[in-house]
Order: C-alpha cells, then structure tokens, then sequence
C-alpha cells in the first residue's frame, strides 16, 4: 500500500473536518494524545511505521493478539502517540479514511464499579457474616435470599491447580497474591521464577502470578483493595480457618492489574484481556466499564474465547436506554450482573435492563478479602459480578465441555426468580449456585394451545398451557418469548411459569397507531441450565388506532393561531406551521397554535404525537399543552434547545394523554415563547395526531 504524503495529510484533515468536530464533541474521559488502531493483518512491521508515519504519530506498542484470536480477531492492534499540532479528533477522523486502517479509537478511561462503606467488625462465623452465601436473617436480611452456596458446595468446590480446574482472571487492579486467604489459590506460570529474568520469553518479567498491564511487568500487587476484593469473591481459600470462603474453593486466580488507581485505561484493558486469553483463563472478571463503546475492546472480548462477567455499572440508569460498556455488549461470551441485596431487592443504585441486564447477584455490603490480609465490606455491582465468575468457575469445574452459551444459560435460567427484578434483567432472578450445576437433560415438552386471544389498537392478550422442566415434570424455569411487527423480533417479557398444565396468559400494551400492524409471536420454555422446548408460534394483526385529530396543515385549515404563526413550505414535508413564517422572530413576542376541538368518548391510551423542529436560542420555550374547557391548560413539556435532541433537525414527538380518556372535548396549543436574547428562526410543527383505542363496549 502506498503512504500518504504530508501535503495529503492535510487535504486528508481539510476532507474529514467535520468528522473531527463529530469525534471532539463525542469524545468522553480519555488519555489525551494517543489512539489505538485495529489494522489489517496482512501489514508488515515496515508498513506499520510508514503509517504511523504519514500521521506524524508513533507506535507506542504493538499488542500481541494471541493465537487463539487471531483467526475471528482478523487484524493487529498498534497503540499510536498522535503527532504534533494534531488533536485526537483530527488524527481518529483522518485514519477513519485510510484504507489500511479497520478501526480507530481513543484511549478512553473507565471506572472501577464499587461503592465504598464503613468499616465492621472481622467476622467470627464465616457463614454467617458473608450473607450472599448463606443468609440466615444476617442484619435483618431474608432467609434464603442467598445464592444457595451450602448447596453447591455439596456438588463441587471447585478444581484448583493440577486438578484440571478453570482458570479466572480477575483483570482489575491487581491482587495481594500473598494475602492468606488467597496465596493457595493463586495461578503459577509454570515457565516462570522470580529471579528478575524474562525466563517464559513472554515479554513480561517476572509474571508469577499475573500481568501488570499498567508498566508491563509481574507487579500485580494491589494499591487500590478493588482487585483483591472480587478476588476474594470468586476464590478465597475454603475451609483452612482464615478469613472467609469464596465461591469457588479451591481455583486458579489469574492476576491482571490494570490500573494504579480507580481509572482503567483501554489499552491496559485490551493488553490485560490479551494477556489472560493467552494464558489459557476460562473466565474473566471485568468489575470496571463506561458509558463509552469502543468498538475495539468489544472485537477483543468477542473474539477472546473466555467467558467474560462484567459488571452492570452503578449509575442507577436503565442499560437499554444508556448502555454500559463492556457489560453491554451483545455477545454469548459475555454476561452483565446487576447487584442485588441481602433482602432481595435490587440495589438502588445497580443499572437494570430487561434486554441488556442478563442476571443479579449479591452486590451489597459484600464481605470479603482486602490487601495486606485484612477484610472489609464494599458495595456495587463490583461485588455482583465475581459471585457469577465463582459459579460460573464452579460449572466449568463440574462440566469441562460446557461452551461459553451453556454456562451463561446456566446462570440465568437457573437463577431464583424475584418479581422485583423480572422486568430488570433477561433472567428477571438472582444467581443460584446450586441450581446451575444441576445434571439436567430433560428439556421441557413442546407447549400446546398458544393463541393470540384478543387484540385491540393498543395491545394483545396471548394463552396457552403450561409445560414443566423435565417434560411435563416439575415447574419449566421461565419462558422465552419474542413478537415480530416486521422489523425484527423483540424479546417480551412473561410471567415466571406456573406450572404443567396451568393455563398461562400475557398481556401486551402498544402504543396506538395509525396502521394496522400484523405481528408473530415465538415461543417456547427453558429449563434451569438452559434445555428448550421446540419453539411454536402464534400471530394477530393489532388493528389502526381511532384518529379524532389529525393535521397535516394541506388544504382548509382549523387552527387557531395567536401571534405569528402560518403555514410555509418545508422541502419534502408541504406546507408545515412555523412562529415565524417571515424570517427570525422577534425577541419576546409570545405566540401559539390551538388545535380545533376533539373528543374521546368511548376512547382509551390517547396519545399525541407530531412533528418538530427547533431552531431557538438556549432561553428560548416551546411548550405542549392540553385543555378541557379551551381556558385553563396543562403543560405536558417544556421544549428548550439544550433539552431537545437533534438540534435544527426534524423529530418525532409523543405524549401521553390517557389521563384525558373519555373525555369530549379536548385541544391541544403549541405554546411559543421567544427570550430576549436575540432573534432565531423559532419552531416548526407537522403531522400532529391524536391516536386511541376503542373503549369497553365501544
């Protein structure tokens, strides 16, 4: 391939300028002056520097993918400094054009996911202080609500080293590998001794027990106590009179420090996650994530044939709106854990997600090992994930053969089923270790009588009879349902099964629309570790909602209007009503649009929708508002330029109204009030409907 030339360099950052303003406003926390690049494969050592050298920059480091990626991983990964004169934004913007180049990103930064809380007591009762484990009303928690690891124990404790046991890496910041609850469960590199030689040829000196993946050596020790906290979790030594027990008895604890402090750099995330896949872990924890996703830690970990547990993040915000990354990557080797507590409730402050959120675990006031052989509490979804990795650990000790998917079936479908958290997760349930390493072939008998019972212009109500876990024996673990309106399957959520024979039922609310939607329902029942009945189908058509307004502003015209507002053309739109028909309004000139009277009697679930477009100073209102009586009227927003979305773009609106339900007369004003701050092109409005469904005896 040929290089550019310095001259092209800059036409090169003339051509992508916008694309760098992108970028800039795009990018979050990250370490300033260096990007990281997935490139192709096939580029040599000599073509790798000539590209770093046509953008001024220079190769930091060269991350090594291991073999077992390398085929699905399909590139290099080359860490870059950015040259001079050039901003990040620039330098991603311009490689983002280059042909050698598959990927470009910053180096962003990320957050461990703990809470901090106050210090206890050391415990005496192993049992009785670590609660997630056994709870026996420990502090005024439920009975039971636990992850039933008495009962697990009973099964396995785990394969540590020399008995063809997992490996787990805990990449995080670092571990007290000689902490005394931990030192006999620690990995060994069996190619390597501590004389301050690199005697694998590893590159790494001295890597014992693990990788430093900050300064690339074998120092994993742990500055900051998160590390060695989930390591404790997963694999704290059992029954030796120290301390307390982790999940997973007897382990391989594979060390990763990745950071000094609480902030994660990508490429320390990426080079730990090489380094661990290379070592040959089965199972990797990441307590640590972002609002960001790279696109190359998601390639890595998809690629990386570990299971990966990640933590939900503690940002009280629902992940199917606000992803939170790694966690929320959709991947079958990777598996998100919010935090539940001692009472089996969520944690306030766990991220959820009905689609992105896989299962809970305990993640509150956890109990467990601090550096220098001390003990201490921490709370967050932190201490969540490594309870999954220690069951996860203990399901690949007892089944060797088990894939990625099988074991993440495992720890979903086998958690207990709580109410609370059922619309919260895919699993809706908390973690049960006992459960998940339950020998289980049977699958559940293919479900019968699944029909779409009724359907109205605002949901659907679906039956059919119930199936149990082995065949038509015991209660399945939950359902797994989907419906298709033609733009691909959506997952549904159901009521935890009831039983064989019992007849099920599920309800749909939609919001109304103006066509008819033909819909297919899939269905079919999962057992503890994940066996499936066949899958049977089911279809309706939701029917066109009732329209008692609809304006698209074309031909005679009913709307009121206050002030300036008329009708205009609008490419592609026709005619659209705007405040300011003649150019930017004047500053603080109130002005509205009234919408002529409509009714819903016998009508439900109303809804407003339209069109909008806002082209305002910051101070500048838009307010949507509804009135009975055409005198007193409710605000349902106020729009304002730093609120709305899309900025001087068209966009889709959608209100509420069945606080209004069967009511006669109704309107609906656009509400405009202009600051003094300067005169702008104010408000654009189209396509306003109210959409409802018939009501009972309608």
């Amino acid at each position: 391939m040929n290089s550019i030339t310095s001259v092209s360099l800059q036409q090169r950052l003339i051509q992508t300028k916008e694309r760098a303003q992108q970028i800039e406003s795009q990018l979050g926390e990250h370490t300033e002056d260096q990007v990281l690049l997935k490139v192709g494969a096939e580029l040599k050592p000599g073509e790798l520097k000539q590209l770093a050298s046509d953008y001024n920059a220079t190769i930091l480091k060269q991350l090594d993918i291991p073999d077992v990626m390398k085929d699905k991983f399909g590139g290099r990964l080359l860490l870059l400094q950015t040259g001079p004169n050039l901003s990040e934004a620039e330098t991603l913007a311009a490689l983002e054009s280059d042909e050698r180049v598959l990927l470009a990103t910053a180096n962003d930064t990320m957050e461990l996911m703990d809470v901090r809380e106050h210090p206890v007591n050391r415990p005496n009762d192993l049992h009785g202080e670590q609660w997630a484990l056994h709870n026996e009303n420990v502090r005024g928690g439920l009975p039971g609500a636990d992850i039933s690891a008495l009962e697990a124990w009973g099964v396995t404790t785990g394969k540590g080293a020399g008995k063809g046991g997992p490996i787990v890496a805990v990449i995080d910041s670092g571990i007290d590998a000689f902490h005394e609850d931990l030192k006999a469960n620690m990995w060994t590199n069996p190619n390597e001794v501590r004389d301050g030689k690199d005697n694998d040829l590893d590159g790494f000196v001295d890597d014992i027990h693990g990788l430093n993946a900050v300064d690339e050596s074998g120092n994993i020790f742990d500055e900051v106590g998160h590390g060695t906290h989930v390591a404790g979790i997963i694999g704290a030594a059992g029954n030796n009179d120290k301390g307390i027990t982790g999940v997973n008895w007897d382990s391989q604890l594979l060390g990763v420090k990745i950071t000094d402090d609480e902030r994660v750099s990508l490429v320390a995330a990426i080079s730990g996650t090489l380094y661990a896949t290379e070592r040959g872990a089965r199972i990797a924890n990441h307590s640590w994530g972002g609002p960001r996703r790279n696109p190359i830690l998601e390639d890595v970990m998809k690629s990386s044939p570990m299971l990966h547990v990640c933590a939900a993040g503690n940002a009280q915000k629902d992940s199917d709106i606000e992803p939170f990354y790694p966690a929320g990557f959709d991947a079958s080797n990777i598996i998100s854990v919010g935090a539940s507590t001692r009472r089996d409730n969520a944690l306030f402050f766990s991220n959820w997600g009905a689609n992105t959120v896989d299962v809970h675990a305990p993640g509150a006031r956890v109990y467990s090992t601090l550096p220098v052989h001390e003990y201490d509490e921490l709370s967050g979804t932190s201490m969540a994930a490594p309870h999954v990795s220690g069951v996860a650990a203990l399901i690949a000790s007892e089944y060797p053969e088990a894939t990625n998917e099988q074991i993440k079936d495992r720890l979903m479908y086998s958690s207990d089923p709580i109410e609370e958290m059922r619309p919260l997760s895919v699993s809706g349930g908390r973690l049960n270790a006992f459960k998940a390493l339950e020998d289980d072939k049977g699958a559940p008998a293919e479900i019968t009588g699944f029909k779409v019972s009724e359907t109205t212009a605002d949901g659907f109500k679906a039956s059919w009879n119930g199936v149990g876990d082995d065949g038509m024996e015991g209660t399945a673990a939950r359902y797994r349902m989907q419906a298709d309106f033609g733009d691909g399957p959506k997952r549904l959520i159901p009521e935890f099964p009831k039983g064989p024979g019992v007849q099920e039922q599920f309800s749909f609310q939609a919001q109304p629309e103006e066509e008819a939607r033909p819909f297919t329902l899939s269905l079919n029942a999962v057992d503890n570790v994940g066996n499936r009945s066949s899958v049977v189908t089911a279809s309706g058509v939701i029917p066109a909602a009732e329209v008692p307004l609809k304006a698209d502003f074309e031909g005679d015209n009913t709307w009121e209007v206050n002030g300036t507002w008329d009708r205009v053309e609008e490419e592609g739109r026709g005619l659209v009503y705007t405040d300011s028909p003649n150019g930017p309004h004047e500053p603080g000139s109130d002005t509205s649009l009234t919408s002529p009277a409509f009714n819903l009697k016998g009508l439900r679930n109303a809804r407003l929708t339209f069109d909008a477009k806002m082209v305002t100073n910051q101070y500048d209102f838009f307010f949507v508002e509804v009135s009975t009586d055409g005198k007193g009227w409710k605000n349902l927003e106020v729009l304002r330029r730093d609120r709305t979305p899309g900025y001087g773009e068209w966009g889709s609106y959608s209100y509420d109204l069945s606080q209004f339900d069967d009511s006669e007369h109704l309107q609906v004003r656009f509400n405009y009030e202009p600051s003094n701050n300067g005169k702008e092109d104010g408000v654009y409005v189209d396509r306003v409907r109210v959409l409802a469904a018939k009501g009972p005896g309608a």
